[in-house]
């Protein structure tokens, strides 16, 4: 009898509680939580213009000035994987919207920082506000000790998503530098 991957990692995790099935299940889970969060951007975002790698930039830029700094437009091409021209075609986009500015450094005019403007923030707490309301309700039905573990999982998991990401990123620029033998377009 083949052992599946799931169980294998299963094993290896020591998940003894959880069936193979279960597990399954629970990725699952996660898969529709995502792909609801991503309705919801996309939907709320044409409500008011913006695409939803629009959102997933005014959500970084805003991250970033929370910590004190502003991101460049390298910054953003990193963080989204978007190549320049993609980049500053979004930010021309957020611009015309009046949602972001773009800064020049006094020190050096070549350097370029992003802004989120009053206007993104006011619009972002109306289109995130629902969201966050009913989160806020969700939360509240656990526990202190559950939500400690909840927590923990999904910083885990963020983390997992992101690894896998990178693993990704590294693998496909591997195979493009490296291309098996008899599979070129060149032949």
């Amino acid at each position: 009898m083949e052992v599946s991957s799931v169980e294998q990692i299963s094993k290896r995790n020591k998940i003894t509680a959880m069936t193979a099935s279960d597990y399954q299940h629970l990725v699952v889970l996660l898969q529709e939580f995502s792909q609801a969060s991503d309705r919801y951007v996309e939907s709320t975002g044409a409500q008011f213009g913006t695409h939803r790698t629009d959102m997933n930039a005014l959500s970084i830029i805003m991250k970033y000035q929370q910590r004190g700094a502003l991101p460049s437009p390298k910054d953003l091409s990193n963080e989204l994987q978007l190549s320049s021209p993609a980049t500053t075609a979004m930010l021309d986009r957020l611009s015309r919207l009046g949602l972001i500015e773009r800064l020049r450094s006094d020190q050096d005019r070549r350097v370029m920082r992003i802004s989120p403007t009053e206007k993104a923030w006011t619009k972002g707490r109306e289109m995130f506000m629902p969201l966050g309301m009913k989160m806020m309700e969700v939360i509240g039905n656990y526990n202190e000790n559950e939500l400690q573990i909840i927590t923990r999982f999904m910083t885990d998991v963020i983390a997992g998503v992101d690894s896998a990401r990178e693993e990704a990123v590294t693998q496909s620029s591997a195979n493009l530098q490296n291309p098996p033998m008899g599979n070129s377009i060149d032949r």
